[in-house]
C-alpha cells in the first residue's frame, strides 16, 4: 500500500527534490506550496513529471503559515479522502533577512522578525498539532524539516532566519520525546549552502556561494537532490529508530570553520 506524505513548501528546492524522489518510490503526495499565477506553467511541468511517476498528487496553493490557510489546506485535504499521512515534510523559506541593528534600510522589523519565525520555526510545530488533532497522521509517521548552520552561527544578515532555525531546532527536540510513544519520529536535516531561489535574496549572494565552494572539502554547493535522497532515507521504515537529531547533510562543508 502506497504511503502519503504532506510537503509543505514543495515546489521548488528542497521541498520538490523530495517529492520527485518519495514519487520515485512508490509514495502519494499532497503538496502545499504558495506561489503567483505567473509561475505556475513551470511549476506545473514539475507536477506533471511527479505524476508521470504514478503517483497521486494533490496540489494546495494557499498559504501554511496563517489560521485561515491551515484550516482551508486541512479542509481539502480530508475533502479529498487522504485520511491517513505517513509523514510531514516541512520545507517553508519565508522569512526577512537583514541587520537587526546596524543597516537601517534592511532592518528588520518587529513583524518581520514575528512572520520569520512563524513560518520557519514555529508552523513545525503548529502542523504537528494539526494533523494530530485531526487525526490525520499515522501512527509509525515521519515528521521532518530543514534547518542551517545560521542557528547556531552568525551569518551576514541572517539574524530573523537564524532564530527561526533555532526554534525549530528546539521544537525537534521536544516534539521527538513527545511523539515517541506513538513511534513517530521528528528529525531535521542541516544542508550545505544551496544555490536556491531563497538563497538569491541575500545580499553579495555571489561572493557568498563562492566562498561556500572554497570551504567545502568536497569541492561543490549542496544540491536540493542530495537532500532529499537522506530525506528519503529519513523518511523510511529503516529510520524507525532515529528521532530528535539533526542531521547534516553538507559534503563535509560545516566542518570547516566559516
Amino acid at each position: 500500500m502506497k504511503k502519503t506524505a504532506l510537503i509543505l513548501g514543495g515546489s521548488s528546492g528542497i521541498g520538490l527534490a523530495t517529492a520527485k524522489i518519495l514519487a520515485k518510490n512508490n509514495w502519494n503526495l499532497i503538496i502545499v506550496h504558495r506561489d503567483r499565477r505567473a509561475n505556475m506553467p513551470e511549476i506545473e511541468k514539475h507536477f506533471d513529471e511527479i505524476r508521470a511517476y504514478g503517483a497521486k498528487l494533490l496540489t494546495i496553493n494557499n498559504n501554511a503559515c496563517d489560521n485561515k490557510g491551515q484550516n482551508e489546506i486541512i479542509s481539502e485535504i480530508k475533502s479529498n479522502n487522504l485520511n491517513s499521512i505517513n509523514a510531514l515534510v516541512h520545507s517553508i523559506a519565508d522569512g526577512n533577512i537583514g541587520s537587526f541593528t546596524l543597516n537601517t534600510e534592511r532592518k528588520t522589523d518587529e513583524y518581520g522578525l514575528a512572520r520569520t519565525i512563524n513560518a520557519m520555526g514555529s508552523s513545525f510545530v503548529v502542523w504537528t498539532q494539526l494533523l494530530i488533532e485531526n487525526k490525520l497522521l499515522s501512527e509509525n509517521g515521519r515528521i521532518l524539516g530543514f534547518t542551517s548552520e545560521g542557528s547556531s552561527k552568525v551569518l551576514n544578515q541572517y539574524g530573523a532566519v537564524g532564530m527561526a532555525k533555532a526554534t525549530l531546532e528546539a521544537a525537534c527536540r521536544y516534539l521527538a520525546v513527545e511523539l515517541a510513544p506513538k513511534k513517530i519520529t521528528v528529525n531535521l536535516l542541516n544542508p550545505g549552502v544551496m544555490l536556491t531561489n531563497a538563497i538569491k535574496v541575500f545580499p553579495n549572494v555571489t561572493k557568498f556561494v563562492n566562498k561556500a565552494i572554497e570551504r567545502n572539502p568536497s569541492g561543490r554547493l549542496t544540491t536540493p537532490e542530495d537532500i532529499a535522497k537522506v530525506a528519503e532515507f529519513i523518511l523510511s521504515d529503516n529510520a524507525a529508530w532515529i528521532t530528535g537529531e539533526i542531521i547534516r547533510v553538507d559534503g563535509g562543508e560545516q566542518l570547516i570553520s566559516i
